[in-house]
């Protein structure tokens, strides 16, 4: 009986396996759990999260895990494959070891109705939505509540790496200076200041626009400017950034644009001064390059998840990564 009771205390101290099915969503729960978690992602970062395909190692990974955590929004709809044939009764969806990560985002472009014929359309909406901060914010704070909830006796720790991490975030959106001048929850009221559009009038009533600083600051300079992209990814990053997209590539998301598509954006991009294409690293440039060729934009490959490259080894450094990379292609 001692030998066992010893094994079992034993196992409670060893980190929670976690599985997540995106790398954005691995440094979240790296972050949050610290040192009480091991975290691997199943996709490749570089790879388009909508088509992956499971391996046996995938199903290997998920039977061994306590917690699966998956995006949701029927991006990574592969994760039921992993989910089913890895056996695991732990990691099942109403369980408490499985985490859709996206629960309690707003959600934007939610369709009225659902036709195959309109190409690889999201029945619950545009699910790239980890490229808005404050939507990482919504997602750190479930995985903090999962994490409590499957070991429990950490608790504390997860509580308060969840709280530094959203600290790095808001310094980040809003600069050291201007949190320090708010005082108290100053990420908080910040944060619901700007979802609300309400941001700058607040500040200006205080006194305090020439403390705002990080992101945000950087940002200014990207309000109103035409953008084109190859598909959808940016609806988020756009509307808390200032972008103003034009067209998408794609006219039907999942098809490769015909050739009638891509002379309707040259005419969109020569009318409205278009000076930046943003083309995911995992879709062809082709398409990208033909309008470049027709008009005065110019391709920019992005990355959209943490470790797809080195630059973006982190989440924050992905954003960083993003505005500055965007600003300097539109110069």
């Amino acid at each position: 009986m001692f030998f066992v009771a010893g094994l079992s205390l034993h196992a409670r101290s060893l980190p929670l396996r976690v599985v997540t099915t995106m790398s954005y969503l691995k440094y979240v729960a790296e972050q949050v759990g610290g040192d009480h978690v091991s975290v691997v992602a199943l996709a490749n970062p570089r790879q388009d999260p909508h088509y992956v395909t499971p391996t046996p190692r995938m199903n290997q990974i998920a039977y061994n895990a306590d917690l699966f955590i998956e995006h949701g929004l029927n991006l990574d709809l592969w994760a039921k494959n992993v989910l089913d044939a890895s056996g695991n009764p732990k990691i099942q969806p109403g369980s408490s070891g499985h985490l859709v990560a996206t629960i309690n985002v707003p959600v934007k472009e939610l369709p009225t109705e659902v036709s195959r014929s309109w190409g690889d359309i999201h029945p619950q909406g545009n699910p790239h939505c980890w490229l808005d901060p404050f939507n990482i914010r919504i997602i750190a704070e479930n995985v903090e509540r999962r994490l409590i909830a499957v070991d429990p006796s950490n608790a504390d720790a997860f509580a308060r790496n969840y709280r530094a991490f959203i600290d790095r975030l808001d310094a980040a959106m809003f600069g050291e200076d201007l949190l320090k001048s708010v005082g108290p929850k100053a990420g908080d009221i910040l944060t619901r200041k700007t979802r609300n559009d309400e941001l700058i009038p607040w500040l200006q009533a205080r006194h305090l626009t020439g403390r705002l600083g990080g992101w945000l600051a950087k940002a200014e300079r990207l309000q109103g400017m035409p953008v084109i992209t190859y598909h959808k990814t940016y609806v988020y990053f756009s509307e808390r950034f200032g972008l103003n997209v034009i067209a998408e590539l794609e006219d039907k998301p999942g098809i490769p644009p015909p050739p009638q598509r891509r002379d309707a954006v040259v005419e969109a991009a020569r009318s409205s001064g278009v000076r930046v294409i943003l083309n995911d690293n995992f879709y062809s440039r082709e398409a990208a390059d033909y309008v470049a060729s027709k008009s005065d934009a110019r391709v920019l490959l992005t990355y959209i998840d943490v470790g797809a490259s080195p630059e973006v080894d982190t989440y924050e450094h992905l954003i960083t990564y993003l505005v500055e990379n965007i600003l300097q292609a539109g110069r």
